[in-house]
């Protein structure tokens, strides 16, 4: 072994051991803040958890769950664990006693274990149940017991039915037993930040690169999309997200990629006229607004059609899929995808196409 391996070698463990010890020790810090938070509550009140840490669309997705546990515990203290960059997403919630901002599952793991909570509903399986830098996969036994993993989850609906048969809170095959609209809580302090921004009258959001590759369109052919719409329509277009990946001349285009928060890009979407994405998070900010939506699928892994979507999305009232069935989003055509973008805009008549 060269000394330069030696010494990577010993640097990874460092901080891999330093990291776990860091998350048994929070797992312990938090068994007591929430013991002596408890050993305050009136007689009978009982502790309540609700895990769904990752990512920002499957936050949105579960909210209805959020008040149906709420209805089932009216007067229980309701803690939803999250990671901490999504920690908006829960923190304004009505039907949220409290947001639990976890370092990484063994942090949980170490808390959980400790049996301070009354009742935990689980809203994830193994395989969204990782730390990487702990090497810890956390099983969920509901989600193994039903066979629910990432190889099958969408042949047990969409993400709000999943999330709810993980936490034994439905039947497979069943209605959700709530209100299945997603909703986001927005604040003054978000909708006065896109106030200073001072957007167009009219306009159309993009949301062109999701985190994971086999559910994008080329980027070539969002920038010939792009500048379609331009020519073609009276509306500015507003791209959204993290980071952009186009070309695009127009000056009626603009991009805010990375300047804004999650809810802030929420009160983005909710202004525009329609919002044109992918299956990713900010498309369920979409729904969850109620702006119409065009959303560009395809087929994911051994699904070669699913639904995500809960709501007004997931029952087509204001969304079109974009989509060829048993053909990833990838190989969409240019001119299917403006066919289809075409027909919704001038028409606002809402067909899926599904033809190959």
């Amino acid at each position: 072994m060269t000394i330069e391996r030696f010494i990577q070698l010993w640097t990874h463990r460092y901080f891999k051991y330093t990291h776990i010890f860091k998350a048994h020790l929070l797992g312990y810090k938090a068994w007591l803040y929430f013991k002596i938070k408890k050993a305050g509550f009136s007689s009978g009140k009982q502790l309540i958890a609700i895990v769904r840490t990752e990512h920002f669309g499957d936050i949105v997705a579960a909210e209805p769950i959020s008040r149906y546990v709420r209805s089932l515990h009216p007067n229980a203290h309701i803690v939803w664990f999250v990671k901490p960059s999504y920690h908006e997403l829960v923190d304004y919630n009505p039907a949220i006693d409290e947001t639990f901002k976890e370092f990484c599952v063994t942090e949980r793991v170490v808390l959980l274990r400790m049996g301070v909570f009354d009742q935990v509903y689980s809203l994830q399986f193994k395989n969204n149940n990782h730390c990487p830098k702990c090497q810890v996969f956390v099983d969920n036994p509901v989600a193994e017991r039903k066979g629910i993993n990432v190889h099958t989850y969408f042949n047990f609906g969409n993400l709000l039915e999943v999330f709810a048969q993980t936490a034994d809170l439905l039947v497979e095959k069943t209605a959700f037993p709530g209100d299945d609209q997603p909703r986001l809580y927005l604040q003054k302090s978000h909708i006065n930040k896109v106030d200073a921004l001072q957007l167009p009258a009219k306009f159309i959001v993009v949301h062109c690169q999701s985190n994971y590759a086999p559910k994008d369109w080329p980027a070539e052919r969002w920038n010939q999309l792009v500048e379609w719409l331009a020519i073609h329509y009276s509306y500015h277009i507003i791209e959204i997200g993290l980071k952009s990946n186009l070309s695009v001349q127009t000056q009626k285009y603009r991009n805010l990629c990375g300047e804004l928060s999650i809810l802030e890009t929420s009160e983005v979407i909710k202004r525009a006229d329609f919002f044109i994405g992918l299956d990713s998070g900010p498309s369920h900010l979409a729904n969850a607004g109620g702006t119409t939506g065009i959303i560009l699928m395809g087929s994911l892994g051994s699904f070669p059609s699913y639904n995500p979507y809960s709501g007004s999305y997931g029952r087509r009232e204001n969304a079109i899929f974009v989509r060829k069935d048993g053909f990833p989003c990838s190989e969409l055509t240019f001119d299917f995808v403006k066919g289809q973008v075409a027909a919704a805009l001038e028409t606002g008549v809402f067909k899926e196409n599904s033809a190959i």
